[in-house]
Formats: structure tokens, sequence, C-alpha cells
């Protein structure tokens, strides 16, 4: 068996990439096939055998051969059930999941940011988890803890955080975000902590308050340094602390675009921002935020020395897969420190977009010219303002990444990266007295994360995945280069072979807009509006009808999610859109396939609401 892997430093099939085994998707990452089973087994098997061996080791066992199903019951020791009831159990476990699943594999899946996940990240994870490692302390995961490391160093180099960054494995965007915000907080109570402190508020007395409350991440972090030159440093913490128990920060705003993810109503509420600190700012006609709203929000608080907890920019929005103008957000920052002498935190959520990335950068990290980008991965794949986006991503100051969405692995495995290592320690608490210390080269992940335990499993998966298909050109980026270019080819065929005839009617399939990564929304417009058309209900039966098909049929029927639409252009707004996730590259007969379904699927819905007698 042959898995991808190439780190030869360069692109694309014309300069030498590995070529696919039987089993292997065009993307390069293996999957399950008929092919591959009898060496899967035979995995399956070596892991078994090799954590029966460690167990005998563990246990004293002189015999470390696992014990026949059908001896079990002769053999079983102690109470609980044989070994008949746990291949019963499993048994049933297994038919369950088998068949009613749902089908990621399929290309006729299209709802959520799920898909097949590789042979070598599902063998990782298994072969981690029967260790059971927790990844709080090495003590109790010293090989998976090393391999989060490894993988931190992954993720810094594919967001562009480089050597000063640092990275953690978290259960998902939620938690990161959560813990990223955290850290905004803490910091935006430092300065006054340090105005307030004895032996600091010499350092910020040139400062008047009204720049205070909004100086720069990296003078506050310089600030901080000061403070530990003067061995004051916890006590700064501690009465920063105090300042926001007082209600110190009680009117500092978040600002956030309203189509962000719904995690951060929940992240508002449990960091006490509160609703009524918290603005919703509007977005443009591709879906991004709209920066003229946030020049003008930002201004408005920066003269009135109103605090900012940060401003959450998204590289590939959950709704719509939209890339912010990440360029322009850092441009306004330098503006404001020009202008005003303060500034502001940028944390991005890049849950979905971040390992697209990979698309733009060499093996060594480096961001690729742009028209190299167009030339060895893909023709037209990305455009130029989401590479500009890409470029500025390293000057942001945080950013979440799910390796759980376009990088393939198993749940759950989000991630958090911060652009300087230093700001994690705005949340650090101390070890518990029964851990360790670690070996004092790496930050103890324990110590300096929301979550305490997190399965040394998902490390182990995305390391083996990121061993074997690089974050960058030659191995993620070919990936969803191919996701991207289905995604676009979806958007221009609605584009020129939309139409839908139906019950003597004329409906378009219309992509709302182009996409900027690999999810495409779409609705349903008639040609000719007639009175009582509410397309707004229509669309929203459709997508009830499409659920409803694929639950009945999970293999046969496409599989939609919905996207309630929020558009700065109005056309659009809170018209609820089929949206689709594209984790997979189609080639033309499958990219034939899943849109002709498709249509009929749509149509079949469309003559059941077209049919229906008018309300009364």
């Amino acid at each position: 068996m042959q898995f991808h892997n190439n780190r030869s430093g360069r692109c694309g099939n014309e300069l030498g990439l590995a070529q696919t085994a039987a089993g292997a998707r065009p993307d390069g990452l293996l999957f399950p096939h008929p092919s591959n089973r009898a060496t899967v087994k035979e995995l399956f098997h070596r892991i078994v055998e090799d954590y029966y061996t460690w167990h005998g080791q563990c246990t004293g066992s002189p015999d470390t051969a696992p014990t026949a199903p059908h001896d079990a019951p002769e053999h079983r020791q102690g109470p609980g059930p044989g070994m008949d009831a746990v291949c019963r159990v499993v048994g049933e476990l297994s038919g369950r999941l088998s068949h009613a699943s749902v089908p990621w594999p399929s290309p006729m899946y299209l709802a959520q940011m799920t898909g097949d996940t590789p042979i070598a990240a599902s063998l990782a994870y298994l072969c981690g988890m029967l260790y059971n490692p927790n990844n709080v302390t090495p003590e109790a995961s010293p090989v998976t803890t090393e391999l989060e490391h490894e993988v931190s160093d992954d993720l810094c180099r594919l967001l562009g955080y480089g050597a000063r960054g640092w990275a953690h494995l978290s259960s998902g965007g939620h938690s990161a975000n959560y813990e990223a915000i955290w850290i905004a907080r803490n910091l935006r109570a430092v300065p006054q902590a340090l105005a307030e402190h004895p032996g600091t508020r010499d350092l910020v007395s040139h400062h008047a308050p009204a720049t205070l409350v909004n100086l720069g991440v990296d003078e506050v972090l310089a600030l901080l340094d000061a403070a530990s030159a003067r061995d004051v440093r916890e006590e700064v913490l501690r009465l920063a602390a105090d300042i926001r128990r007082r209600g110190g920060l009680s009117d500092a705003k978040l600002l956030v675009a309203r189509t962000a993810h719904y995690a951060w109503h929940k992240c508002v509420d449990l960091l006490g921002i509160g609703a009524g600190n918290t603005e919703w700012l509007e977005v443009d006609d591709g879906h991004r935020m709209d920066l003229s709203a946030v020049r003008n929000r930002v201004h408005a608080h920066l003269r009135r020395g109103q605090p900012i907890v940060a401003v959450v920019a998204c590289a590939g929005s959950s709704g719509e897969g939209s890339v912010d103008d990440l360029d322009g957000i850092l441009r306004l920052r330098q503006e404001c420190e020009r202008e005003y002498g303060a500034s502001f935190y940028i944390h991005v959520d890049a849950a979905f977009g971040g390992y697209c990335r990979a698309l733009c950068l060499d093996p060594a990290g480096d961001m690729l010219p742009y028209a190299e980008v167009s030339r060895l991965i893909h023709p037209a794949v990305l455009k130029q303002e989401v590479y500009d986006a890409f470029r500025a991503l390293p000057r942001t100051d945080s950013a979440t990444v799910d390796p759980h969405k376009n990088g393939h692995i198993p749940y759950p495995a989000g991630a958090l990266a911060v652009r300087d290592r230093r700001l994690v320690s705005l949340i650090a608490s101390g070890s518990a007295p029964y851990f360790g210390h670690g070996d004092g080269r790496r930050l103890p992940f324990g110590p300096h994360t929301l979550e305490g335990a997190r399965p040394g499993a998902a490390a182990a998966a995305v390391w083996a995945a990121h061993q074997l298909t690089r974050p960058d050109c030659t191995g993620y980026g070919r990936v969803l280069a191919g996701c991207l270019a289905t995604a676009q080819e979806l958007h221009h065929r609605c584009r020129t072979r939309g139409v839908l005839r139906v019950m003597g009617r004329e409906f378009r399939l219309v992509s709302r807009f182009e996409p900027d990564l690999n999810i495409v929304n779409l609705t349903v417009q008639p040609t000719q509006v007639l009175p009582g058309d509410d397309m707004g209900v229509v669309n929203l039966k459709v997508l009830e009808g499409l659920r409803a098909d694929a639950l009945a049929d999970p293999h046969g029927q496409p599989w939609v999610s919905s996207n309630e639409l929020a558009s700065g252009d109005g056309a659009s707004a809170g018209l609820h859109a089929l949206r689709l996730c594209v984790m997979q590259e189609f080639d033309p007969p499958t990219l034939d396939m899943v849109w002709r379904s498709l249509r009929e699927a749509i149509s079949r819905q469309l003559a059941a609401v077209v049919a229906e007698p008018p309300a009364t």
C-alpha cells in the first residue's frame, strides 16, 4: 500500500508527485476501497496485537495473545460480561452504525463540513485511542504530547505564525474561539492594571486614558515583559483579573460580522461581554465583512476611548465559505495606530478555511506568488482577493483552524493558534500539584489551554495525516484545490445550465455569489414572478423536502444543508439557501451525476410546492 507523500518542494503532477495507489482518490488521500481491504485488516490485526502485547506487559500476563470470543465464557475472571456479550454488543453497534450513519464518503453528501477520513488518520486515532493518552500533561501522554507539539509547529507554519507562534488542539472551533476572546479580553485589562500598580505605573504614564484602554497587542506584551524584569508580572496579572471582576471592562466592544458562526452568541454570553457590547456588522455582496462598517465602528470607539476587545474576521465563514478582507482590516489597524495611538486585537475564525491556505505555500511555508498558485495547483481556483487575505493572515493575532473540517481528520480535532506565544500567559493557570512541569523546552498544554483533558488520539490522527499529506502546495493544497474547483464548477453550471421547467413554469437555480472557498449557496428563483409567489417560503419547503428524502433514502438522494443569507445588497437577505459543502473533488462523470441528481431532486420538490393549493 502506498500513501501520498511528497516533500520534494515542488507542486503538481508535472513536478513529480507520487502516483496514487489503488483506493486513492484523485486528490491524493487514500480512502477505503475494496483493493485495500485486506491490507487494512492486516493493519487492524497488527494494532490489536501490539496493544495486547503492551497490555500484557502492563499486567504481567504470561500470555499476551487475544482470547478467542467463543472461549471467553470459560476463561473470563471476575464479575462482568464475557466476550460473547462483548461481541454481541459491539456487533449490534457496528450494525446500527453501518445501517444508519450519514454517508460522508458519498459524492451525494454535500450537507456539512465533514467528509470521508483518510485511512492513516483513522488508524492513527484508533491506535492512539487504545492507549488512552490524555494530552493535559506528558505524564499521561508522553508520545502524543510530543506529536501535538509537532502538529503545533505545522499549524503555525500553515497560518504563517512561524517560530514565535504556538498552537494546540481542541475539541473544535467553539472552544478555540472562546479561548481566543478570553485571551483578547484579558489582554485589554492589562494596561489599566499597569497604571494602577505602583511598580509599573511609570511605564504607561505617558499614555492618555483614551489610548491606554486600547494599547496595541505587541506593546502590551512588551510592557508585561518589563513587569517581569521588575518581578511584578504576576501581581499585575492578578490586578488585571480584579479589574475585570469589578467591571472595569463592562463597556468593552466585540466586533463580529453578521455571518459569523452561531458559536459567537455563546461566546459573548460565556465571557460576560454581553449582547449590548457585541456589534454584528453588515456584510457586502460577497458575504464578507463590510470594511466600511468596521472602519466606522472602530473609529467611533477609539475617538471616545471605548475599549475594543477584538475585531473577529472570518477566513471561510461557516454558512458561505467567504473570506474577509484581512489585509484591509490590518491596514485599518495601522491607520488607527497612526491617528489615535490606539489599536485593537484581530482574531480570525479560520475553522473552515485555514487549511485552504496550503494552496499558497511552498514546502518551507513561504507564500508562492499568485501566478504560481494558479499555474501549479489549479487554474483560476483561488481568487486574487482570497490569496491577498491568506497572505495577510500572519499579521493577525490569533486564528482558529479545524483539522476535522478541511483537514479531513476524525472528530474531535479543532485548534487555536496564536501569533506570539506570550499571549497564552494571559490565561495560564498553575499546574495541578499532581502534574509535573514538563521538560522546560515547550509550553505545557494543560495550564495554557481552556480544555484540560484532551484526547491524545486526536493529535495522533492529525500528525499521521500531516506526515503523509503535508499542509502545503504538495499535499493539502492539491486536495483542497480539487474541492474548490468542483465548487466553482457547480457555481458555473447554475449560471449556464440552471433552468428548471416544472409544471409549465420556468425556474432557475441561482448561485447567490461566486464562492471564495468550497461552499456554494443556491436558491430557486422563478423566471417570471406571479402573484402569491413567496420565494422565501418556496426555498424553505424545497429544503425541507430534500432533507426528508435524504433521510428516507440516505444513499440515493443528495444531501444539502441550509443557510439563511444576510447579504449587504438586500436582494437575498433572509432567503434560505441550499448550502453545498464540497468536501471532495469530483471527476467529470461524478460531477455530471451529482448535478443531474440535484436538478432532479429540486425539480421534484418544486413540483410538490407548485401543486399545493394556495393558502386561504
